[in-house]
């Protein structure tokens, strides 16, 4: 039997390595144009807002923002409070609030975000949950790599009761790791109501041969994590956004368009996401010499 599944792998494998016929691949001309939102609301910041259009796939150009849009975020309190955002003087497309003034996301309270442009309505609706607080982070040698690279991991309690969905905001040096191979998303699903001890949210896999050059945790660096509260809905949209990521191989995912939980008055899809977060940050840690001085004893 392993005879045989070994024949019809080196079959197929002769089989894909004799096909080299040139595939002329025709884009699809009718979905282009899209609008495309990236907005969010949260606990500790004032809410910001870009808008754009999608460009075609052969085009590596930055995304064109898109000006002269009316930008409002509203919540569902029992005296709603709303705001107008203003666009950036500096930046294309990008909304945020006025100068002096502040309007922070509420945990338990429901926002909209309205976008009008030439004559199209776009809008969202997202609730914002309370996240629970995290307790603290380490940043250590990790067992994914036989202890080869660094790892984050973070220390918390998980209430009780399934339906809690989490992202991590990594800050190496106060600058937030934004890559999408960076994302960390998880929900309560098995630890619902436990003690979470040892979550590695974050592993620096690295070329040996280039380690100066590619790791992203260094000695002397300082780390914080951000712990956010995120909806059903977002955090299956960051899992297909990294299943994404590892398009291209025999078996992956097939490339396309993750759906949003914005909607256009036009009935045309819209590219994006609108997220409303609660957010516990953790203590700054500074990488140091016992942690460094391991990994680099090994050969």
């Amino acid at each position: 039997m392993q005879r045989f599944i070994f024949y019809l792998f080196a079959v197929l494998l002769l089989t894909l390595q004799a096909c080299e016929d040139v595939i002329e691949v025709k884009i699809n001309e009718e979905n282009l144009d899209l609008y495309a939102v990236e907005a969010q609301i949260t606990t500790q910041e004032n809410p910001t807002v870009f808008l754009y259009k999608t460009l075609r796939v052969n085009i590596d150009e930055p995304f064109p923002g898109v000006s002269g849009a009316t930008v409002s975020i509203a919540d569902n309190g029992q005296t709603q409070k709303s705001i107008q955002l203003i666009e950036d003087p500096v930046r294309k497309g990008f909304y945020k609030v006025p100068e002096g003034q502040l309007f922070l996301g509420e945990a338990g309270k429901t926002y909209t975000l309205t976008i009008q442009h030439e004559g199209v309505t776009i809008s969202g609706t997202e609730m914002l949950s309370p996240v629970v607080a995290i307790d603290s982070i380490q940043v250590r040698a990790s067992l994914k790599g036989d202890n080869r690279y660094l790892g984050i991991f973070t220390y918390g309690e998980e209430p009780e009761g399934k339906g809690n969905y989490y992202k991590w905001d990594i800050y190496v040096n106060g600058t937030k790791m934004s890559n999408a191979d960076y994302i960390s998303v998880a929900s309560d699903e098995h630890v619902d109501g436990n003690y979470v001890n040892n979550f590695e949210i974050f592993t620096d896999f690295h070329d040996p041969n280039k380690k100066e050059q590619e790791r992203k945790l260094k000695y002397g660096y300082t780390v914080q994590v951000k712990q956010t509260s995120i909806s059903r809905f977002v955090y299956n949209y960051f899992f297909q956004v990294m299943n994404q990521q590892e398009t291209g191989g025999l078996f992956s995912v097939p490339p396309a368009n993750i759906l949003s939980n914005l909607k256009a008055s036009d009935g045309k899809p819209v590219l994006g996401l609108f997220t409303a977060c609660d957010v516990s940050s953790s203590n700054i840690i500074t990488i140091n010499d016992k942690i460094e001085g391991g990994l680099d004893e090994r050969p």
